[in-house]
């Protein structure tokens, strides 16, 4: 699930997550604006990275929180040393693994996915387990790759296309809500916790 679990032609690097170019296609702020977010809510960001969306979730969760999740020491790490230097009291950074989340069951209002999804083998297994964390209603917000062709992004094979995560969701206990195609690169969706 890592957000540095390398495909070939995409080396890790917290410099290419947090590069500035990355804002003109995938803008935290924009995608926030789409997402069911209140200031009260507490918040799984799965596969959080360097933070790239975990310092403007806990920016806008002024009563909330968030739990900043990933499998990469080297990317908890970074996190943990961006949140530092804003000095963000409401985020607490833990490790995880592709199936394995250490939040306690239905604490959550919200799980928060970014270009994570295609990551795991089992999705199905992933969004499982994931959804444990939510609350009855809960949400589970999703950013992914649109599956044709892009300038950067995972090989073709592993992109997950809207329907297919219609299938996942539904397969993994929650019901799909709404997707909106952010631009050419990238797809949003919302999907509820139906228990």
């Amino acid at each position: 699930m890592s957000t540095d679990s390398g495909h070939p032609e995409m080396p890790s690097s917290i410099e290419r997550l947090l590069r500035p170019e990355r804002l003109e296609t995938l803008d935290p702020f924009r995608v926030l604006s789409h997402c069911p977010l209140t200031p009260r809510d507490n918040v799984a960001d799965i596969g959080c990275g360097p933070g790239y969306f975990t310092l403007p979730l806990a920016k806008f969760l002024i009563n909330g929180k968030v739990i900043a999740l990933d499998t990469s020491d080297e990317m908890l790490e970074a996190c943990r040393a961006r949140l530092d230097k804003v000095r963000l009291g409401n985020v607490e950074v833990v490790k995880c693994t592709d199936y394995e989340f250490p939040v306690d069951n239905a604490t959550m209002d919200g799980i928060f996915i970014s270009v994570t999804l295609h990551h795991p083998e089992d999705r199905v297994r992933f969004l499982s387990t994931a959804k444990e964390m939510l609350k009855p209603g809960g949400w589970c917000f999703i950013v992914e790759w649109q599956p044709h062709p892009t300038e950067s992004g995972p090989p073709q094979e592993v992109r997950v296309p809207i329907e297919k995560l219609r299938q996942i969701a539904t397969e993994s206990g929650l019901r799909f809500q709404t997707s909106l195609n952010l631009n050419s690169d990238y797809y949003l969706a919302t999907l509820i916790n139906r228990r």
